[in-house]
């Protein structure tokens, strides 16, 4: 079976193209949360964006590539709850920095509604598969490099599985918390992912 292509064919210049776009990726997020992946298609997105399926051929392949931009719209978005990494420097107090970044990202992912069917189709889909891959990796380099600057000296090969760490069990205890019914078992998860990371991080960092 030959690959699909997952790359948009170009990209709206007219600023009615470009809001014409955002209306359609906006709408692709909600049908999204309402269909799933399975029920999803460009031509019930076309009705439901309320413009013709031509228009969105003329940027996108096929609804796999729609899929790919909203992965990558949603990472975009989880960069953001999570603060400006880039800003912290030795003598930051880290584990308060960490903390934020948790509650940000929780508070974030809890008010978008396809974040958490983003996630799940990544984790199943062969096609979004490599897109979370690159995507996390980016995560991972930023969060090692946030590492470097507060001042852990470890050798590249330790940092890189010690921000490979911090994203992975992030990741898995805020979709448990996601998914508790009680807001005190979210809570809690919360809670203990914030003691994880202070206990994997502290012997690394200065205080």
């Amino acid at each position: 079976m030959p690959a699909l292509d997952l790359i948009p064919r170009k990209l709206p210049q007219q600023s009615r193209s470009r809001e014409t776009m955002q209306r359609v990726l906006d709408m692709a997020e909600t049908l999204l949360v309402e269909l799933g992946v399975d029920g999803f298609n460009t031509n019930i997105l076309a009705e439901r964006a309320n413009v013709g399926v031509r228009a969105i051929y003329r940027y996108y392949p096929n609804k796999w590539a729609i899929l790919v931009e909203l992965v990558d719209r949603s990472y975009a978005r989880e960069r953001e709850w999570v603060g400006h990494l880039g800003a912290l420097k030795p003598g930051d107090d880290w584990r308060n920095a960490a903390d934020r970044m948790i509650d940000g990202f929780f508070a974030g992912a809890s008010r978008s509604p396809s974040y958490a069917v983003l996630r799940a189709a990544c984790q199943v889909s062969p096609q979004l598969r490599e897109v979370e891959a690159r995507n996390v990796a980016r995560f991972e380099a930023d969060v090692a490099e946030t590492l470097v600057a507060l001042g852990m000296a470890d050798e590249p090969r330790r940092l890189r599985i010690i921000a490979q760490i911090v994203i992975e069990v992030s990741g898995r205890l805020i979709d448990l918390a996601l998914r508790a019914d009680d807001p005190a078992e979210a809570g809690l998860l919360l809670g203990e992912l914030k003691r994880m990371l202070h206990d994997l991080l502290g012997p690394h960092l200065p205080d």
